[in-house]
């Protein structure tokens, strides 16, 4: 994989349509503005390159994906505005990923929680070890997730739930986030990266096009009524079949169809 972006402590590099961007701030890949900041610029820089089809998020050092905001600059944000201006550049940089053009999986190894859970939240898809543990424990620190995390989760995992693990602040394991869907795929201790790649390089051998208005009718379709929902399909679906890429597929398929037919027959 070529290296295409080199900061102080986020990573990317792409390889066929796949691009791995690493936080690298081992042990645990805490949120400092800096990571923050760095993570946007790699977002902006990889949805510039149309061979980009998915993207995989990991942290670096295998004992973290990531451990939320780095504690260390709160005496930095105590008064309310700086605490509103840190609240506002965490949803700028989750919504960003939420709706961004093409799929986003977490790789998930360690520890992921508070901020670093609501990263994982703004990505489509979750593989997570059996060595993970997830959760909010800002309550204990007399806050809350308010980086997105009172939205996505009630809407991921259900109101209930989710209102215990913020409630109590306790994590769950990997085996329980699997139960209630948090992730997606549950995967042996240290394979959680290998696992992702292998799910992205499937979604990235998928047309580019159909892939990302798919994506777009899911993202906006899904905060919409049914009936406004459904004409952003209708509209996407009328756009997708004109376009080269999709008649090609569709060409290749039927051929494939008719050369199987003929060799069953013969």
């Amino acid at each position: 994989m070529s290296l295409e972006n080199s900061r102080q402590f986020v990573q990317w590099g792409a390889e066929r349509g796949l691009a791995t961007v690493t936080i690298s701030r081992p042990p645990l890949n805490p949120l400092s503005h800096q990571v923050k900041t760095e993570l946007l610029h790699c977002l902006e820089a990889i949805a510039a390159d149309p061979e980009v089809r998915c993207v995989i998020l990991h942290g670096a050092g295998g004992r973290a994906f990531c451990v939320g905001a780095d504690i260390k600059e709160f005496p930095e944000i105590l008064d309310g505005k700086a605490a509103r201006e840190h609240a506002m550049q965490e949803h700028t940089l989750y919504n960003r990923m939420r709706y961004f053009p093409i799929p986003i999986i977490a790789a998930i190894e360690g520890h992921c929680l508070g901020g670093g859970l609501e990263l994982a939240l703004a990505c489509d898809l979750r593989v997570a070890s059996a060595a993970s543990s997830l959760g909010f424990p800002e309550i204990k620190l007399g806050l809350f997730p308010a980086g997105g995390g009172t939205e996505r989760l009630p809407r991921l995992i259900g109101e209930s739930r989710a209102r215990e693990l913020m409630y109590t602040g306790n994590p769950v394991d990997a085996q329980e986030a699997h139960r209630i869907g948090l992730i997606n795929r549950l995967v042996p201790a240290g394979e959680a990266l290998a696992a992702a790649e292998a799910l992205g390089r499937d979604i990235a051998a998928r047309p580019g096009g159909a892939l990302r208005t798919l994506k777009m009718v899911l993202d906006h379709g899904m905060s919409m009524g049914l009936l406004e929902a459904q004409q952003l399909s209708v509209q996407g679906i009328a756009e997708l079949f004109p376009s080269a890429e999709t008649q090609t597929s569709i060409r290749a398929f039927l051929e494939s169809r008719a050369k199987r037919q003929a060799g069953s027959q013969g």
